[in-house]
Order: structure tokens, then C-alpha cells, then sequence
């Protein structure tokens, strides 16, 4: 399995990463991407990847983190993806979020069409994130129909995740189908096809049903293929193949 979204610079990985990945590759866990959300985390997903063969990294400014993005971070980014090693796969985690206190719309949509840019320049996948401003978001990837990547957290409609696949965009599942009363997303990921879906925990938030109020681990993908397969009405090994697939065709993986 590949956990396509994985925060594990952050506690309680930080401590003892290498403990961690021995954890998630017992669960059947074997390749994490960890996305960064500012400059002042790059180097450390960076270092992760370098520590660990079964990491990737993503570099990116995040929308939640607007308050601690500059605009000379755009250029630092040209600069660091223009030197990064193999394991950056992908930019992100990028996107819009107006959720956030302050979102100030028109800056988020600044730095997300300029890391856009950055994803064309140099035939890089991204890895966004959405709330509550899908229209504008899908509004600005038309901006750039060269550039494709997931959907992070995908938790809408079945139209809202069509209009993303029709994009080139996979769908990131996560814990939100672990719970039975998500009838909205549930029924959207059991209509839509499984060719446009990737898995992710975004650990250690989005957790899964049962493990409420404790941090997300990838070591617990293996239940959220559990509950796909049980939604989709397929054997468990067919989802951890094709979403493993989907990932690797989205991802220039190094060799592990």
C-alpha cells in the first residue's frame, strides 16, 4: 500500500521516524509521501526522504499557513525544486482554503497559481488541498490543463469529484469513509470509479472511525482499503492493486 499523504514531519513522528516506518511496513504500508505546508518544514521532509527509501516528499506552501508565507517563498521554491533530489515527487501540499480566519481569497489564489506555474515548469504532479472554495479552485486549475496530480482529502459530492477526474486529478480517500454516517462522501466514492482513486491517512489528523481524539498513523491505511472494499464491493487486495497503481502513474516513484 502507498499512503499518498502522510504529515510525517509532525508529532508523533518526529521523535523516532525510523521506529514509525518499521511500523507502517509491518501494517503492509510500503511507501509514504509527506508533503510540506511552508518553507521553514522543507528541509525536514527533504531530510526524511533522504533517511529513508520508502519516503517521498512534496514541496509546497500550504493555505493554512498563508500567515507564514512571503512572497520571495515563490522564488525559494523555483530555486529548491530546481535542485531537488529524486525523492520530491510532486508540489503541494497546495490549494485554497477559506475556511481558515482570514482567508484573504485573492493572496491564497496568488500563491496557488503560482506554485501551478512551478508544477508546469517542471513537469511535477501537485497535491492540493480544498475547503470550502471548490468553483474557484477548479476555476484556476483550467488555468492549466497540463498539470495534474490528487485531490488531498476528497470528502464531496459524486459531481465535485467528477469534475476533478475530468481534470486528470485522482481522488485522495481517507478516514472520512470509515464512518457510516458520511453518507454524502461514501455514496460519491461508491459511484466513482476506482481508476481515479489513491489512499492516504493524512496522519497524524483525519482520524479513522474507532481511533477518535488520538493521532492518525499510515500504519491503519489497511482499514481505510478495508472500508473502500466493503463501499466499492470488491476484494481488498483489488483496491490496495489498483489504488497502489493509480498512485505510481501519478508519481515518478524512485526504485525502493
Amino acid at each position: 500500500m502507498i499512503d499518498t499523504h502522510c504529515h510525517f514531519d509532525f508529532p508523533p513522528f518526529d521523535t523516532d521516524a525510523n521506529e514509525w516506518v518499521i511500523r507502517s511496513q509491518k501494517a503492509g504500508v510500503h511507501h509514504l509521501i509527506v508533503p510540506a505546508v511552508a518553507v521553514s518544514n522543507w528541509k525536514r521532509v527533504a531530510g526524511l526522504a533522504n533517511s529513508h527509501r520508502s519516503i517521498s516528499f512534496a514541496l509546497g506552501l500550504h493555505p493554512v499557513w498563508l500567515a507564514s508565507h512571503h512572497e520571495d517563498d515563490i522564488k525559494a521554491l523555483d530555486e529548491a525544486l530546481s535542485q531537488a533530489p529524486d525523492g520530491c515527487i510532486a508540489v503541494g501540499e497546495c490549494g485554497l482554503d477559506f475556511a481558515i480566519d482570514n482567508p484573504e481569497p485573492e493572496r491564497q489564489k496568488m500563491f496557488l497559481r503560482a506554485q501551478l506555474t512551478l508544477a508546469e515548469k517542471y513537469q511535477l504532479p501537485v497535491i492540493l488541498h480544498c475547503r470550502k472554495a471548490h468553483n474557484e479552485l477548479l476555476q484556476i486549475l483550467n488555468e492549466f490543463p497540463k498539470v495534474n496530480g490528487i485531490l488531498h482529502a476528497f470528502s464531496g459530492s459524486e459531481q465535485i469529484g467528477l469534475n476533478y477526474i475530468r481534470r486528470g486529478f485522482l481522488l485522495g480517500i481517507g478516514g472520512t469513509i470509515t464512518y457510516e454516517r458520511a453518507n454524502k462522501t461514501r455514496n460519491a466514492v461508491k459511484a466513482l470509479p476506482l481508476s481515479s482513486m489513491v489512499l492516504e491517512t493524512d496522519a497524524p489528523d483525519m482520524p479513522i472511525f474507532g481511533f477518535q481524539g488520538e493521532p492518525n498513523l499510515p500504519e491503519r491505511l489497511p482499514l481505510i482499503a478495508k472500508a473502500l472494499s466493503e463501499i466499492k464491493g470488491v476484494d481488498v487486495e483489488e483496491i490496495i492493486q489498483a489504488t497502489s497503481q493509480n498512485a505510481e502513474a501519478c508519481f515518478a516513484f524512485r526504485t525502493i
